[in-house]
């Protein structure tokens, strides 16, 4: 890399450190929710499922009792085909979606114009051109304070890409602002990304190289800035999941800053029964490495074939501090999906509480089938 292209970047960094500056006012490290602070002022949130290559929007009641929801606004993608791995909002409230090797963004208006088919605003597709050109099939996004984009996938090597507002303003395939190739043997996982009020970006480890252990990593963004120069920095935190960890599958914030990390764990059992468990950590203003949880939220069976946290997958905080939780389940017959809702009073210790909320599928509607990410943003209505 040249002086120039160094001095760039250390001039991007200073800038975007000022932006903050300005920006937030926080007292130590301040961890925010998964979503931006303009989709936590709406008024009324609804829940964002994602079911295979389906879009689902619940609201108001049927996220008060048990049952079967109704949804209250539903999409496909355009071939009926596509996945759908991952989703967010921008800090205008506009919601993101990834398909195949894009992604692409749905505004207010639009949502509640399109009743069946996607109609993006802006469509980005990231197909390589030439032997310079990224070619990634993004896995997870993310908006960072200053309203960048960020895509984690999948490539020749996992990789972190970066796109200005003036670069996904319009539609097409952009340069991005900046490209972080990470090596095979580091472990960096492409299916969570978020970033903090503070700019700093939380990437999931999926196994350690040195140990095999599952982790979330903390990097300031003068750290982000080393890495897009190619270095390899020391995480200022490393959130540790507990052993028997099969794998990370989501992790997200609460309303005081707390670290949630979601993690399956081994099959057992004939019917190879997977398990659950939900971590809390208290990471403000630490450094280093934390390895036991604060809280530890493990399985309550609700039925002899439905468990609150088998094969779970997704993890998201309502307004009222609610946890949800989205998981598939084999009842040895089919496989099937469902969403539970821990109470704020049911997290304060460790233990095996009861969901008091368990949304099961409405086959008539066929929702919650696969339930994977899951968010709270903006209702349609």
């Amino acid at each position: 890399m040249t002086t120039d292209m160094v001095q760039q970047r250390i001039r991007r960094t200073i800038t975007l450190a000022a932006v903050l500056a300005t920006t937030f006012i926080y007292a130590g490290p301040c961890q925010s929710q998964a979503y931006p602070a303009a989709a936590q002022k709406t008024k009324s949130q609804g829940l964002w499922v994602i079911n295979f290559n389906f879009l689902d929007e619940f609201q108001g009641e049927s996220l008060k009792k048990s049952g079967e929801p109704r949804e209250t606004f539903g999409l496909t993608s355009a071939d009926g085909s596509s996945s759908i791995p991952n989703l967010t909002f921008d800090h205008a409230g506009n919601l993101w979606v990834i398909f195949g090797t894009g992604v692409g963004e749905l505004t207010r208006n639009e949502l509640s114009t399109s009743k069946r088919r996607f109609r993006f605003h802006v469509q980005l597709s990231f197909v390589a051109t030439g032997a310079a050109d990224p070619y990634i099939f993004p896995s997870t996004l993310a908006f960072d304070p200053a309203g960048n984009l960020w895509l984690a996938g999948i490539a020749p090597q996992s990789t972190l890409i970066e796109f200005t507002p003036d670069q996904w303003a319009t539609s097409g395939n952009p340069t991005p602002a900046s490209t972080t190739n990470f090596p095979g043997d580091s472990g960096i996982g492409s299916r969570s990304i978020l970033f903090d009020s503070a700019g700093d970006l939380w990437l999931a480890i999926q196994y350690s190289a040195s140990d095999n252990s599952v982790a979330v990593n903390e990097y300031t963004p003068a750290q982000i800035a080393e890495m897009q120069m190619g270095a390899s920095p020391t995480p200022t935190l490393t959130v540790k999941a507990g052993p028997g960890s099969d794998g990370l599958s989501a992790f997200t914030f609460d309303r005081s800053g707390n670290l949630w990390i979601l993690v399956p764990t081994t099959e057992s059992g004939a019917n190879l029964v997977y398990g659950g468990l939900v971590e809390m950590f208290n990471v403000a203003g630490k450094t280093g490495t934390l390895s036991q949880p604060d809280i530890l939220i493990s399985p309550a069976g609700i039925s002899s074939t439905n468990q609150s946290m088998d094969r779970p997958n997704g993890l998201a905080f309502d307004d009222q501090g609610g946890l949800w939780v989205s998981s598939d389940i084999s009842s040895g017959r089919y496989d099937t999906g469902f969403i539970v809702r821990y109470a704020p009073n049911q997290l304060t210790t460790s233990g095996s509480p009861v969901p008091r909320v368990v949304l099961t599928p409405n086959h008539k509607g066929s929702n919650l089938d696969y339930p994977a990410p899951i968010i709270f943003g903006p209702t349609v209505n």
